[in-house]
């Protein structure tokens, strides 16, 4: 789904898609919002920190997705500023520059992973099956798109 919203053979038509999702990503971090201002502002079902991740994680998104949706409207409206913007992200060396980050980035998150389920377990095991939950998550994942991608490329 992610490589159809960010094909760029029709440029225009990719940022009407990217709008799309920023709307989507509004929708989420609105909803999150609600939430907590309707079922978790002044509740003691959750303890500080939780009611903390619900204010801050709906913020951080819908605040993200408002950057996401003015940027792409103004890609759409300005005609020079959209061809730059094409350029710069068809460019070769950008697309390695950016594949060559995931793929550091997704190999330092699975070792740190996994080096800390050996304090964690010693602390809370529930905090390290959750972390081998998503160990192993990102793995399948990872076999999955390289299943996909071997017979896609």
């Amino acid at each position: 789904m992610m490589l159809h919203i960010f094909d760029t053979s029709d440029y225009e038509r990719s940022l009407r898609r990217r709008r799309l999702a920023g709307f989507g990503l509004l929708a989420v971090g609105l909803t999150g919002l609600v939430c907590y201002l309707l079922l978790i502002h002044d509740s003691d079902v959750l303890p500080a920190f939780a009611r903390g991740f619900y204010l801050g994680g709906s913020s951080g998104i819908a605040i993200g997705s408002v950057f996401l949706l003015v940027r792409m409207q103004y890609l759409l409206t300005h005609p020079a500023t959209r061809k730059k913007a094409k350029i710069q992200e068809q460019d070769e060396r950008e697309k390695a520059i950016l594949n060559q980050s995931y793929q550091f980035a997704g190999m330092f998150t699975f070792f740190a992973a996994a080096c800390s389920m050996f304090v964690l377990v010693a602390v809370s095991m529930e905090a390290a099956l959750a972390v081998l939950g998503v160990v192993a998550v990102y793995a399948v994942v990872w076999l999955i798109a390289n299943l996909y991608l071997s017979k896609k490329l």
